[in-house]
């Protein structure tokens, strides 16, 4: 085996390897006092950054963007400098050699930056109400002038300046306050060395409530009002700290732990050493919590201050190591919490983002090969990656992986690492070389496909197992696996382990009788994309008689291919058993749709009398959404007014309203517009599905909500819906100006829209967003940019070939005339 599968479709022809900056000195203090100013948006300070010299220097570079810089001095004397809007440089008053340590202050100004610290409302002229930052990944430097890269860490000391009556969260220890006018004075400090993209703060108008854990002060910090959504989001923190602590061997590294929910944030949840900021749309209402949980986010943030910020990966390249082990605690949490169903099925959900990424593209875990770091933070670094890391854990035992998952931050503390650092912790703890399985599944592109397929031999008493390993041109040929199969039979579970290393194996299996099921990889031990070259009834056995929940899905979704309206009734069965696993039932909805026909549409719209869980329930809608006529869309409108279902429940039949093609769908999802709900998300959907319909009564209706002041989370959806419509000029007008945004979710709501109808008059606006300053947007836009081309290459290619095809009908039809007149020639 070796290095050679490099992917596709990730990196364009004119990327080049991106290697880390080796600066010649170690960041030892961040000292920063900083002026939040809302109402001009903007931030005014001074940060002193400690250096050592690893070498000889007497000049060096400090990150910052777009500042107006006020002074820099080196020791307490005036230095030299120059800028150029995203460096510093700084001339030293002499050459500081190897071991000696130096202080570099720089007084600045930063007004309205474009990332990095965000005041709210975004859009809207006037003062801000609340400020908060979000340095990941090299963020920091547009509102403090520092080193701005993962592999030097230091200790933060930050002093924040305020409107008094506001609360300030940042990182670490809340040393002192103190009041002056109408100004406020926090500092904090926090001892452990983190890196930049780390240091943290928010500003607003916030209700913080306060309880101690094992030594540990919590602070649940959310916007004033919200307070009694808090127990609800946040009861868990506790758990799941013991729960990390007892599953890593290390103890929670900071003396605090913040988690601070801010509007109309650029991310979900951002891990900032001690201080986590999330979305103040995970604080959710009683109603919302029947389908909506914080869990998943809170679980993530929280193992990231382990996995991230105790231990940091060196470069961007192993940002896996952050992002899959967050990723796969978080799952981890999930099974302690809910069960091995849940976990089960979150790990299928994993499987389904990567392979639904794969379709795009393919990219080795750790590659250099990238221009934005933001591109890194895709479905290879988060599922793909906490799924190997699961793999991992069942090739060497969950006691020797949880042995090298202490040995990893214990040893790596306070401190960079790479893939080889965890590769070693791995093979210490387990006592096995692992080389090969890191470079099969890190170091490689692409996955294990497997085809699996048997056949009982009554003569022989024997069932015949074949295994073939059917994976793309951009995945190695051949992996090394271990594939568990549990046998089924009257009375009898019989499993067993199979060693893959081949293109394909044949396995003869002895067993006391024909088994009424074949379940493969019942626990989902093993990252791959399965698929079953077994006939429908062989599918629906697996569905009767598999135990497990990863068997009984890929049969569901295998029969929903292979299926017909014969299987209809054994769907049911399990469709509308209430002791069902929600996640299989929810699977079972969607192969009747897949299926098709008047039975399997008359089981789910009868099905909405009988099923009460919500996400079953949505995944009917969902299903509901394939079939077209006043028929169903009448029962979906039903579902959409019915202020009894879930939020989501009925954010989903907004959709399937206006794709069932119902006649009063205009009417419907207009109302829809009004219905209160968590997150907007009903009247976000019926946005959605105004766009859907196409007409020009519904574009009336979606533009007021793409003009700034309204919730983002509608701005956002109605920007999109507008990719459904003509580029007018007039749809076009309005998403060049969203376009200016200074938020990027609005931003990338224009390129959405864009690629809905890519059309080359987008490609004005696209082109001005591929230079974005965010590497996220700008990404977004080279992809639309090329989508258009293609579509224009195919358009060209179409009609020449039309051209052709009219050139052979114009001769073809000129030769029959000539038989004709030949023939009459010769009566």
């Amino acid at each position: 085996m070796s290095y050679f599968k490099q992917g596709r479709g990730f990196a364009y022809p004119d990327y080049e390897p991106q290697w880390p900056p080796e600066p010649p000195f170690e960041l030892l203090s961040v000292r920063a006092r900083v002026k939040v100013d809302l109402e001009n948006r903007s931030i005014e300070g001074s940060a002193v950054n400690v250096f050592r010299a690893l070498d000889g220097i007497d000049v060096l570079q400090l990150h910052a963007r777009d500042m107006d810089i006020r002074g820099v001095r080196v020791d307490g004397a005036v230095a030299k400098y120059f800028y150029d809007g995203d460096v510093l440089e700084v001339h030293l008053p002499r050459s500081y050699q190897r071991g000696e340590a130096f202080e570099v202050q720089v007084d600045y100004r930063a007004v309205r930056p474009k990332a990095g610290v965000w005041f709210v409302p975004t859009d809207v002229e006037g003062p801000a109400r609340l400020a908060y930052t979000q340095g990941q990944p090299e963020d920091t430097r547009f509102w403090l002038p520092t080193y701005d890269y993962p592999n030097r860490k230091t200790t933060v000391e930050l002093t924040v300046i305020a409107p008094s009556g506001l609360q300030v969260v940042a990182n670490g220890t809340l040393t002192s306050k103190r009041v002056e006018g109408g100004l406020s004075e926090w500092v904090f400090r926090l001892d452990s060395r983190i890196p930049t993209y780390l240091i943290a703060f928010a500003v607003g108008d916030f209700t913080v409530v306060e309880e101690s854990f094992d030594g540990v002060l919590l602070q649940y910090v959310v916007p004033r009002g919200r307070e009694a959504d808090i127990e609800r989001s946040f009861r868990y923190t506790k758990e799941m700290i013991r729960f990390f602590e007892d599953f890593t061997g290390v103890k929670y590294p900071y003396p605090k732990y913040a988690q601070v929910c801010v509007d109309e944030f650029v991310a979900g949840g951002m891990e900032n050493a001690s201080v986590t900021i999330l979305t103040s749309a995970t604080l959710h209402d009683e109603k919302a919590h029947v389908d909506y949980r914080s869990e998943p986010l809170v679980s993530h943030e929280l193992a990231h201050q382990w996995f991230g910020d105790l231990v940091t990966c060196r470069d961007w390249s192993h940002l896996w190591l952050n992002e899959s082990f967050a990723t796969l605690m978080e799952a981890l949490w999930r099974r302690r919490e809910l069960g091995e169903d849940e976990f089960v099925y979150d790990l299928i959900g994993m499987l389904d983002s990567y392979l639904g990424e794969y379709e795009r593209y393919s990219r080795p875990i750790v590659t250099r090969t990238y221009r934005y770091a933001e591109e890194l933070f895709d479905a290879h670094s988060y599922p793909k990656g906490a799924l190997i890391l699961w793999t991992l854990m069942n090739l060497v035992g969950e006691e020797a992986f949880r042995r090298g998952v202490n040995l990893y931050p214990t040893r790596r503390r306070e401190d960079n690492a790479d893939t080889d650092d965890l590769r070693k912790a791995m093979e210490e703890a387990s006592g096995r070389r692992l080389d090969w399985f890191f470079e099969q599944f890190v170091q490689n592109s692409g996955h294990p496909s497997l085809t699996v397929s048997w056949k009982w031999s009554e003569k022989e008493g024997l069932l015949e197992l074949r295994v073939s390993q059917s994976q793309g041109e951009d995945s190695l040929p051949r992996y090394r696996l271990t594939l568990e199969v549990e046998f089924v039979g009257d009375g009898w579970k019989i499993r067993r382990a199979f060693e893959i290393s081949e293109k394909s194996h044949y396995f003869p299996v002895k067993l006391p009788s024909q088994p009424k099921a074949v379940c493969v990889d019942p626990d989902f031990k093993l990252f791959k994309a399965l698929s079953l070259d077994v006939g429908p009834e062989e599918l629906v056995n697996i569905i009767r008689n598999c135990g497990k929940l990863y068997p009984r899905v890929v049969a569901v979704r295998e029969l929903g291919k292979k299926g017909g309206a014969r299987h209809v009734d054994e769907l049911g069965k399990v469709l509308l058993d209430e002791n069902e696993f929600w996640g299989l039932r929810a699977e079972v909805a969607d192969a009747l749709r897949r299926i098709g026909g008047d039975s399997a549409a008359k089981l789910l719209l009868d099905s909405l009398a009988t099923v009460k869980h919500p996400r079953v329930r949505r995944a009917i809608v969902r299903a509901l959404s394939s079939f077209r006529g006043d028929r169903f869309g009448k029962a979906l409108a039903e579902v959409l007014r019915n202020p009894e279902e879930s939020y989501y429940v009925r954010a989903e039949a907004a959709i399937a309203v206006a794709k069932s093609r119902y006649s009063q769908a205009f009417e419907e999802l207009k109302k829809a517009l009004e219905y209160p709900s968590h997150n907007h998300v009903i009247a976000a959907s019926a946005l959605e599905g105004l766009g859907l319909l196409g007409t020009e009564e519904a574009l009336e209706v979606i533009l007021p909500y793409t003009e700034p002041g309204k919730p983002l989370q509608l701005r956002t959806a109605a920007l999109r819906a507008l990719g459904y419509f003509a580029p007018s000029p007039r749809v076009l007008d309005v998403l060049e100006q969203a376009s200016r945004s200074q938020h990027p979710h609005i931003r990338t709501a224009v390129v959405v829209a864009a690629t809905r109808s890519p059309s080359p008059r987008y490609l004005g606006i696209l082109e001005v967003l591929r230079g974005d300053v965010s590497g996220s947007v700008a990404r977004r836009a080279r992809d639309a940019i090329e989508q258009i081309k293609k579509s224009m290459e195919r358009g060209e290619e179409y009609r020449k070939l039309r051209e052709e095809l009219d050139k052979l009908a114009e001769e073809e039809r000129r030769l029959a005339e000539r038989v004709e007149k030949l023939e009459k020639r010769g009566a």
